[in-house]
């Protein structure tokens, strides 16, 4: 146990490409017969911060296996990707051949014991957090007798650190930036939208799962700027500065609280942060698909109906965050109702292939994802625009905690 601890602790101060939450992988084993053990996380996990995996397993003789490995798929010292071992090799017994955990190719097996008629059948392991990385936990529950072979195999279960409330995690990746639409109906495409371009994020970042609200926006700052009032409403009417003093006012309490890791920061997405994170994985001109309709978003009309543009008869003024169905990465809002602040300056895109794009220098930010007197054809996963960054009108924002950029 003291070298799986020492293993952990040292994971912590690995940067990784993984900001994996809790989830499962693998697959219990198709031929056991036992019990087969669940596991959980108890508490919240990051540096500084232990927390407890339970595994309940009633019955049986209350003995155990937990194989335990932490993986950093960028340039570790522990492997890469959870690797499947077969337990007919690993005990050096045909009879369990079939049986398979999968774990990070440094996996240690720890056996365990406890009571199976107490509290449950639970046992717990208490380990240290961290910030990158993941732990791939499996267990082997032995109900009998190495002779009987009847065992349970739980599913596997990936542990990373617990993301902040209201965040998505988001991993690391490549996708084509931009848009080759055609510029009449429906898209409109304009030059500034070209080429697509492909892009590489080299490093995970967490963003926040809706446009700032009002609420939030007053508990930090202490007044709200907005012209369509309203708590649960995203702040708007603020200008590019405004978005930034938020951040970094949001960054000194958290960091004081000690949910900010190491080099990281709350700050407005790049905007290729913003577009990988908007498209979700897709290549349509819309999270959603080819088409954006009025039950997709909160935006003015659309040009999908039809030949011409057809109003989707909403009110003037923005509604509440996560009010439509979120992304395929769970995030709410990114077509439509503000346009959203991002960190660069605009330029044109040029044709190579880029990791990490970051602009500065130039007067004008980028605002993205349309909003709610834009026809669908503004609020497109590509679309940007120059703005002033003095300006306020129609413009929030969301944030992202992630690798400090100096604009």
């Amino acid at each position: 146990m003291t070298r799986l601890l020492a293993t952990l602790a040292l994971a912590s101060t690995v940067l990784s490409s993984s900001l994996e939450a809790q989830t499962s992988h693998g697959a219990g084993c198709a031929g056991a017969s036992g019990v087969t053990p669940t596991l959980a996380v108890s508490g919240i996990v990051k540096s500084g911060q232990s927390w407890t995996l339970e595994i309940t397993a009633p019955g049986g003789l209350g003995l155990g296996y937990l194989a335990i490995g932490f993986s950093n798929t960028t340039a570790s010292a522990f492997g890469g990707v959870p690797l499947p071992i077969d337990l007919g090799g690993f005990f050096g017994d045909p009879l369990w051949s079939g049986c398979s955990l999968n774990v990070d190719p440094s996996y240690a097996l720890q056996p365990y014991a406890f009571d199976p008629n107490a509290n449950g059948g639970l046992a717990t392991f208490t380990f240290p957090g961290f910030d990158f990385g993941t732990v791939y936990l499996q267990a082997v529950n032995v109900d009998a007798d190495f002779v009987t072979r009847i065992a349970g195999v739980s599913q596997g279960l990936a542990v990373g650190r617990t993301a902040p409330a209201g965040m998505v995690a988001i991993e690391p990746g490549t996708f084509a930036m931009g848009s080759d639409a055609a510029i009449t109906s429906p898209y409109f495409n304009v030059s500034g939208q070209q080429p697509v371009r492909l892009v590489t994020l080299s490093q995970p970042f967490w963003i926040g799962e809706r446009e700032v609200t009002q609420a939030e926006y007053t508990a930090v700052m202490g007044a709200n700027p907005s012209f369509f009032v309203g708590p649960s409403r995203p702040v708007e009417f603020v200008s590019w500065f405004d978005a930034r003093a938020y951040c970094a006012a949001l960054t000194v309490a958290e960091t004081l609280a000690g949910n900010v890791p190491f080099g990281y920061e709350y700050r407005l997405p790049t905007e290729a942060e913003w577009e990988y994170a908007c498209r979700g994985g897709t290549t349509t001109e819309f999270n959603v698909g080819a088409d954006l309709f009025c039950a997709d978003a909160w935006f003015a009309g659309t040009y999908h109906l039809g030949p011409s543009f057809v109003s989707c008869g909403h009110p003037s003024g923005t509604t509440a965050v996560g009010s439509y169905a979120p992304n395929a990465w769970g995030l709410f809002d990114m077509h439509g109702n503000v346009w959203e602040w991002c960190l660069d300056s605009f330029s044109e895109y040029g044709p190579e292939a880029v990791t990490d794009p970051f602009v500065t220098g130039a007067q004008n930010k980028v605002v993205r994802g349309g909003g709610w007197d834009d026809g669908s054809n503004g609020c497109r996963s590509a679309v940007r625009a120059a703005t002033n960054p003095g300006a306020q009108n129609d413009v929030g924002f969301r944030v992202v905690l992630a690798p400090v950029l100096i604009p």
